[in-house]
């Protein structure tokens, strides 16, 4: 093991998925893609993280279905919603109470998201769910 934080990071679209494994891999991250939310499941499934980065809206299931199914799968996975849509208070009121750490908007600065990302994620327990 060589001690990096692991994430998945789940999007539909592919330009956000290389944009944020990118940026996080620059920043020391170990980065897994997913591409909806049922191929994040199989990979949860294979794989231990100490994060998910999950986007709000994807077809096939959406991401509030998906955050509901990985906490019942790993109930301390920690799972940042990134949304495209700025502040949606009911999406995000809905996922906070089904678990999730807390938000992103994708229309942040990049440093701001991995800032964001590193404080809910400092917040939470060490090591691999």
């Amino acid at each position: 093991m060589d001690g990096k934080i692991k994430i998945l990071v789940v999007d539909d679209e592919v330009d956000a998925l290389e944009l944020f494994k990118d940026l996080f891999t620059k920043k020391g991250y170990a980065v897994e893609c997913a591409r909806n939310g049922i191929e994040a499941l199989e990979i949860i499934d294979k794989s231990l993280f100490d994060a998910v980065l999950l986007d709000i809206r994807m077809p096939i299931m959406n991401g509030i279905e998906a955050l509901i199914k990985i906490k019942q799968k790993k109930p301390d996975l920690p799972v940042v919603m990134l949304t495209a849509y700025g502040y949606d208070s009911n999406l995000i009121t809905k996922a906070l109470e089904q678990g999730a750490t807390g938000y992103i908007s994708k229309n942040f600065p990049l440093a701001q998201i991995v800032y964001t990302f590193q404080t809910l994620l400092s917040t939470m327990p060490k090591g691999k769910k």
